[in-house]
């Protein structure tokens, strides 16, 4: 269960799990290879999913290298690939900026709540947000939620990945 403590209890805690940590820490703790099937809730469309989670130095924060493959797509196979910093700043906060395939700019978010991303004053080519877990030890949960330019954001893609190097 997800639980949220005010800033004041220390750097990071506004986004605290139920093993008291923050998505940033999460994901540091569980560093690695993960793979597993992205699918796109009410289409029939699923890929081959891989992300590697690596550590900022510090401890900052980590990367995310993203990729979707579907080989049912054969102009397109890879559909979809990212690279992502998931950090924390200063003020205990957490943002992730991406960097992806389907804009020429990077997507600048900031959580809004444990481990849901959304954009915040920068402008963005269309809406989106992302939701990341960890639901236990070597399971990761990527969700990219996006929609048409002046739209809503929908969930579109969902990632359940398992981490294979550890």
């Amino acid at each position: 269960m997800q639980t949220g403590l005010s800033g004041a209890e220390g750097r990071g805690a506004a986004t605290v799990y139920g093993r008291g940590m923050g998505i940033v820490d999460e994901l540091l703790a569980h560093a690695g290879t993960y793979v597993g099937v992205d699918t796109s809730p009410g289409v029939d469309d699923r890929g081959a999913a891989r992300m590697v989670v690596s550590p900022l130095p510090g401890g900052s924060g980590v990367t995310l290298d993203y990729e979707v493959l579907n080989p049912a797509s054969l102009d397109r196979v890879r559909v979809h690939i990212e690279h992502t910093i998931l950090a924390r700043t200063h003020d205990g906060g957490s943002i992730m900026v991406i960097g992806h395939d389907h804009a020429d700019s990077v997507a600048v978010l900031r959580e809004t709540d444990p481990g849901t991303f959304e954009l915040g004053s920068e402008p963005a080519p269309f809406p989106m947000k992302v939701v990341v877990s960890i639901p236990e030890p070597g399971r990761l949960r990527h969700v990219w939620w996006y929609g048409r330019p002046g739209g809503d954001a929908e969930e579109r893609d969902v990632a359940e990945l398992r981490r294979i190097d550890g």
